[in-house]
Formats: structure tokens, sequence, C-alpha cells
């Protein structure tokens, strides 16, 4: 019996055509340390206004959530964050623990209505912006003068 069986068995695998799964794929990632830099660029210097209620610098009118704080430039993009000497990197990653009291204190969510109210006060009337807001120089370097003291722009 073990003689037909066998010889039966090995003629139907033989004669199965075999599935094959090209589209099949695996991958895995694994990250340690700082996340790589953010691809930001920003053409020429943001405006950088400081809420009251924030008490930093929030940049306006660029695609991007960055602020200013204490001299170093700050990004936040797909939940990571990352810190630069210029509103134009170099970016290095930073975590959580490392972002600055006001980054790190207040919701993101807050942040960010308050960044977006002030920007529609400013928007009203630039000449007359009662706030204070920051226009870093277009020398590559980012810093303006005053490092965000409050340096009017007379438009």
């Amino acid at each position: 019996m073990k003689r037909i069986v066998f010889p039966l068995l090995a003629a139907i695998l033989v004669g199965t055509p075999v599935a094959q799964a090209s589209d099949v794929d695996f991958g895995f990632d694994l990250h340690i340390g700082s996340h790589s830099p953010a691809p930001v660029v920003v053409h020429e210097p943001p405006v950088f206004l400081a809420p009251a209620e924030l008490g930093f610098h929030v940049a306006v009118g660029v695609p991007y959530d960055m602020f200013f704080i204490g001299g170093t430039y700050y990004v936040c993009r797909d939940n990571h964050w990352y810190r630069g000497p210029s509103y134009n990197g170099p970016w290095q990653g930073v975590g959580p623990r490392h972002l600055p009291p006001g980054l790190a204190k207040k919701r993101y969510r807050d942040i960010i209505r308050a960044r977006d109210a002030e920007y529609v006060r400013y928007k009203k009337d630039k000449r007359h912006y009662k706030g204070r807001a920051y226009h870093p120089r277009d020398d590559g370097r980012g810093h303006g003068k005053g490092h965000g003291k409050g340096k009017k722009r007379k438009s």
C-alpha cells in the first residue's frame, strides 16, 4: 500500500502548479536615536509673531509649524520635533523631553490656535500691528536683530 501512496502523492504534487506570491513584501525599520532631518525649505525669511499667551515666536505665512525660542528654531513635522540654528536648518531631531518649556508644557493645538488668531490680527493692518514681530535676516544664518526680542518691521 505504501508503494502506491507515495508515488501517487508525488505525482499529484508535481502536477500541481506552485502558488507564487511575487507581490508580497516584508520590511522592518528600526530607528534608534534622533529622527532624520526634516525636509524644511523656506525660500525667504518668515515672519515670526509672539502671541502674548504663548511667550515665544511662531512663524506665519509658511507651510510649516515653526517656532523661535531662545535663539533656536524648532519645527514639528509628522509628529516629530527638530531644532536648528536657522529657519532653514540644518535640522536635528529632538525628543519631546528636550523641548523648551514653552513648547513642552503647552498643548500643540493651543499653540496653533494662538498662532492663527495672532496672524489674523497681524494681517488686518501690518503697519499698525501692536504685537511683537521678529524678522530674521536673509543671510543664511537666520538670526535677526534682537534675536526675537520684538524688533518691529516697517512695511
